[in-house]
C-alpha cells in the first residue's frame, strides 16, 4: 500500500493511494522471472483509459562474490484496455501511437555491496510517443543509482531501520524537452515477519508548468481532443512525500 505511485518520480495516481504487488520466480544458474501490478490514473498520465500497470519481466543474476554482482534482462510495462491517441509527432510537439500502450525495455546493472547503478534502454517507442517530426522514440533510457545503509551499524537500538538514496537521469529521444533528474531520500523499517515500510521525499526536475503547456503538465481526468486539459492540473514530478507499507511473503 503506497500514499501515491511514483515511476521514474512522475506521479502516476494523481496523488492517489496505489495498491501494488508481485511475484517472482528464482530458477537454477541465476536467471528468474516475474509479475508487479499497480494501479494507475491512465488518463493523466498518459495512458489513456488505462488503469492498471502490469510489468512482467525476466532476466539472469549472478554473483561475482558476496559484494559485487550483474543483473540484465528484458522488463514490459503495459497497460490493459488503454488506447494511445494515434496523433502523430509534428515539428514542435509530440505525438502518441494508437492502440494499448506499453513499453519494452532492455536493463544491465551492477552493485557492490548496497550500491546499485542500472540501466534502461528502451527498445520500442517510450510508452507508445513519438518525438518531433514523428521521429521514433525508441532507444530512450533511464539511468538509476541508488543505495541503502543500515542504521544499526550506528547503533543498535536503531535496528531494523535503514536510508535509501537514489538519484535517476531520464532522456527522450527525439524530443529532448522529456529529459529530466530526479531524486529520493528516504528512511526504511524492517518490522520482521516479512512487514516493512518506507517513508521517502521525491522530487523529479520536469518541465510541468501547466501555464506553457509542458511536457509534464498532467491533468487529472485526461485531456479534451483538441489537447486541452481538463479537471486540476499539476506539474507530475513535483516534490512529494510518500509512506509505503508492505509485506513480502
Amino acid at each position: 500500500l503506497a500514499s501515491s505511485y511514483r515511476f521514474r518520480g512522475i506521479d502516476q495516481t494523481f496523488n492517489q493511494p496505489a495498491i501494488q504487488g508481485g511475484v517472482d520466480l528464482t530458477m537454477p544458474y541465476g536467471f528468474y522471472v516475474g509479475n508487479w501490478n499497480s494501479n494507475v490514473n491512465g488518463n493523466n498520465a498518459g495512458m489513456p483509459g488505462g488503469n492498471i500497470e502490469m510489468d512482467l519481466y525476466g532476466g539472469w543474476k549472478y554473483a561475482f562474490n558476496e559484494d559485487t554482482g550483474l543483473d540484465t534482462g528484458l522488463i514490459n510495462y503495459f497497460y490493459p484496455g488503454s488506447k494511445g491517441t494515434g496523433v502523430p509527432g509534428t515539428s514542435t510537439v509530440y505525438g502518441q501511437n494508437s492502440g494499448m500502450v506499453y513499453n519494452l525495455e532492455y536493463y544491465i546493472g551492477a552493485n557492490w555491496k548496497t550500491v546499485s547503478l542500472k540501466q534502461f534502454f528502451a527498445l520500442t517507442d517510450y510508452f507508445n510517443l513519438k518525438g518531433l517530426n514523428n521521429g521514433s522514440t525508441s532507444g530512450s533510457g533511464y539511468t538509476d543509482l541508488r543505495a541503502t545503509y543500515d542504521l544499526s551499524d550506528v547503533h543498535p537500538m536503531l535496528g531494523g531501520f535503514g536510508l535509501l538514496g537514489h538519484a535517476g537521469y531520464f532522456y527522450m529521444n527525439n524530443y529532448s524537452q522529456a529529459n529530466y533528474a530526479d531524486w529520493e531520500l528516504g528512511v526504511t523499517k524492517d518490522f520482521g515477519s516479512g512487514w516493512n515500510a518506507k517513508v521517502s521525499y521525491i522530487e523529479a526536475a520536469t518541465q510541468g508548468d501547466c501555464s506553457k503547456a509542458q511536457f509534464y503538465c498532467f491533468a487529472k481526468n485526461g485531456y479534451a481532443a483538441d489537447g486541452t486539459t481538463t479537471g486540476s492540473v499539476q506539474n507530475a514530478g513535483k516534490a512529494t512525500y510518500m509512506i509505503t507499507v508492505g509485506r513480502t511473503f
